[in-house]
């Protein structure tokens, strides 16, 4: 049952996911502190042509690594405010980890 009243909706929210993933993307390629993003809807990304021509959008996940290392990493992480830590994935909240630790 929730599933099936889930689904009337899912093509709505997954638009929506994709479109603030590109966005946080976008922000984080322009960020002085971000060394590099990994998100496959852009273009630099390596994966970027398969990706395109095997979906029809590029999903909501987004990595990015933090150019002064991994204490600076793990900073951002602990200071997060609209992010939640968390290492699971498939809630309605919105996620940061750190996977090195």
């Amino acid at each position: 049952w929730l599933v099936l009243r889930g689904i009337k909706t899912l093509a709505v929210r997954m638009d929506r996911h994709t479109e603030n993933a590109t966005k946080v993307a976008d922000l984080l390629t322009r960020h002085p502190k971000v060394s590099q993003v990994l998100y496959p809807g852009l273009p630099e990304h390596p994966g970027h042509e398969v990706a395109a021509k095997q979906m029809k959008a590029f999903g909501g996940m987004v990595s990015f690594r933090v150019a002064a290392g991994e204490e600076a990493a793990v900073e951002v992480c602990n200071r997060a405010k609209l992010f939640t830590l968390g290492e699971s994935l498939g809630g309605v909240e919105s996620l940061i980890e750190h996977p090195g630790r």
